[in-house]
């Protein structure tokens, strides 16, 4: 037997098109190396990554995977042996992180398992969905297509899925993006479903609609495009959008520094999928001084000069 089952699948980053994506907003979406996981033989895990998901989760996974009619699509039976004989998913991903860690195993599961991969985009986005229904209820298949695919992946103003080769950021300077661990767990539905809730109000639904998707699809053309310039414009809208009507979604831990940003101009915070803990994502024009005002956070570098 194989000790390893499979390649490491990244974590992601979903930049922009946090809970916008649901109506009808464009998203880009990018692996993040920082993080990931692969399928392994228990005897030989690597005790330097923090989570796994055990035999006892997986063989929960493969029911799952049986009562939803895989058998067709998955060698489940393959699967369910090598469970059997001690199969994990190890990882370093943090679970509700909004860093993809459902992707992740969904990604290395179909790698390992499928009978017949396909690789139309769409195609893969639908079976993906599918699969991780398991974890949320209702999944856009987004998050274990970056990881599968290991590419940007765009969501255009059509609802199309391609992939994306993010241009070198003219005029970055000093800036860049970065990311601040919370140091909290976000769960997602409960935050999904607050949302859908407020969207049934007209005016929630018309700011989400005026404001938050012309400001998304804005930040993803400047990004894609290389002018930081206006990116930085743009996230900062956004960033106050998100304070002034997302509130649920920002941790009390962070709001003074969400806030502080704002009041200073020298960074600005948004979503880093769902929120509610986990990751939040950050824009500067100032890396390194940033970095320094933050200094008792735990930030990582997620783009630079």
């Amino acid at each position: 037997m194989n000790l390893k089952k499979g390649p490491t699948f990244n974590s992601k980053v979903l930049l922009f098109g946090e809970y916008s994506l649901m109506k009808g907003s464009m998203a880009l979406s990018i692996p993040f190396e920082k993080y990931n996981g692969q399928l392994l033989f228990d005897n030989k895990v690597n005790k330097s990554k923090s989570n796994h998901y055990s035999v006892a989760y997986l063989i929960d996974y493969l029911s799952f995977l049986t009562k939803s009619g895989f058998d067709s699509q998955l060698k489940l039976s393959e699967f369910k042996k090598d469970i059997l004989q001690g199969l994990i998913f190890e990882t370093n991903i943090p679970i509700s992180y909004g860093l993809g860690s459902s992707g992740a195993i969904v990604a290395s599961i179909y790698h390992a398992y499928a009978k017949k991969p396909v690789n139309k985009l769409n195609e893969l986005k639908s079976i993906f969905s599918s699969m991780e229904s398991y974890y949320h209820g209702k999944s856009s298949g987004l998050d274990p297509l970056v990881s599968y695919l290991n590419k940007a992946l765009l969501i255009n103003e059509n609802q199309e899925i391609e992939t994306v080769v993010l241009a070198e950021i003219k005029n970055i300077g000093k800036g860049g993006i970065f990311l601040i661990n919370t140091q909290t767990v976000g769960e997602t539905q409960p935050l999904v479903n607050w949302f859908l809730n407020e969207y049934k109000k007209s005016e929630y639904q018309n700011a989400i609609q005026k404001q938050l998707i012309p400001l998304n699809s804005s930040s993803i053309s400047n990004l894609l495009s290389g002018n930081f310039d206006f990116l930085l414009k743009d996230t900062k809208q956004i960033s106050q959008f998100t304070f002034d009507n997302f509130k649920p979604m920002i941790p009390d831990s962070i709001k003074n520094i969400w806030e502080q940003g704002l009041q200073t101009d020298s960074y600005y915070l948004k979503l880093c999928g769902s929120g509610g803990g986990g990751m939040m994502l950050g824009f500067t024009d100032n890396l390194k001084n940033t970095i320094h005002e933050l200094v008792e956070l735990d930030v990582s570098i997620l783009m630079s000069n």
